[in-house]
């Protein structure tokens, strides 16, 4: 991989406002990003973006696989053990600027996303009765493809970011239609209640990741040469903290808003009832209630 980085988005950093060298140098990653380079450690290039992976992204997965797969299929462990996984690669990408943490990163986020498709197409079918026995086999197929594409293009981070965003887009609007039809049940009060539940993940996800994420990553990324000045003049441990650690913690709780949401629809299409469980006191997770629940709230 050639170290002549298609820094397609931290364009201010191809003017030298990154510049400082350390123990990853020379770096290999398509992308720069507006954290200040070993600001705070010659071994670690964006410190900040490191723990915020860690806690913004790896933490959810944990969570979600701990208590957030109230069905027990492995659909759900899947895709909150790819979730576990972006932060880790994501916290290697930040530390070092390595291509090979790059995709570490970038893959398991297409693959997050193309695992969300199957559990929206199948959200409603029997237990062990899948609707279309051969898809697994085709977003396999889709998976590899972008693999490929990816590793071809990957000094191109703009073909990433294309290939995402287009799958991202197709995922939230599928699951817009399921909720639109959720906003019309009729059906008996478990079911009513069980949608109830289901779209109130559906309007925190497109809080944190429509309204708060994505915003976020681009005010940061295209406006970094104004913010950077402000970052580093930030006092004590917080100098050189970006928007970035926002858009890893609200990505993050989209992302298992996102889940939990589907969780729900599934748990109702299996003739559950679902309530609302609050680990820690702060993150919500769908619980599956035994017959004649009292409908409280949880906690842990």
């Amino acid at each position: 991989m050639s170290s002549g980085a298609d820094l397609f988005i931290n364009s201010s950093a191809r003017d030298g406002a990154s510049s400082a060298t350390g123990y990853w140098h020379p770096h290999t990653a398509s992308i720069d990003f507006c954290e200040s380079n070993y600001l705070l450690s010659d071994h670690i290039v964006e410190p900040h973006n490191v723990w915020s992976s860690l806690l913004g992204l790896s933490l959810f997965g944990v969570i979600g696989i701990v208590y957030g797969n109230p069905t027990k299929e492995w659909r759900t462990f899947l895709i909150y053990a790819i979730l576990l996984f972006i932060g880790l690669g994501s916290a290697c990408l930040h530390a070092s600027l390595h291509w090979s943490f790059q995709s570490s990163d970038e893959l398991p986020m297409i693959y997050l996303v193309i695992c969300g498709l199957y559990m929206i197409v199948e959200v409603d079918s029997p237990r062990n009765q899948p609707k279309y026995p051969r898809l697994p086999l085709h977003l396999l197929l889709l998976s590899g493809i972008n693999t490929a594409i990816y590793y071809t293009f990957q000094h191109l981070y703009i073909v990433f970011l294309v290939t995402f965003s287009g799958l991202t887009i197709l995922a939230l609007c599928m699951h817009i239609q399921i909720a639109r039809k959720l906003y019309c049940e009729d059906g008996d009060k478990r079911r009513r209640r069980n949608s109830g539940v289901a779209l109130k993940f559906y309007k925190w996800h497109h809080v944190a990741y429509v309204l708060i994420a994505s915003p976020v990553w681009s005010l940061d990324q295209f406006g970094c040469g104004y913010f950077r000045p402000i970052y580093d003049s930030l006092p004590g441990p917080l100098k050189g903290m970006t928007l970035h650690v926002v858009w890893h913690i609200a990505a993050g709780l989209g992302a298992h808003f996102f889940v939990q949401f589907l969780c729900a629809c599934r748990a109702n299409a299996l003739g559950m009832s679902c309530d609302i469980r609050w680990v820690l006191g702060v993150i919500p997770v769908v619980v599956v209630e035994p017959r004649g629940g009292s409908g409280r709230k949880k906690q842990s």
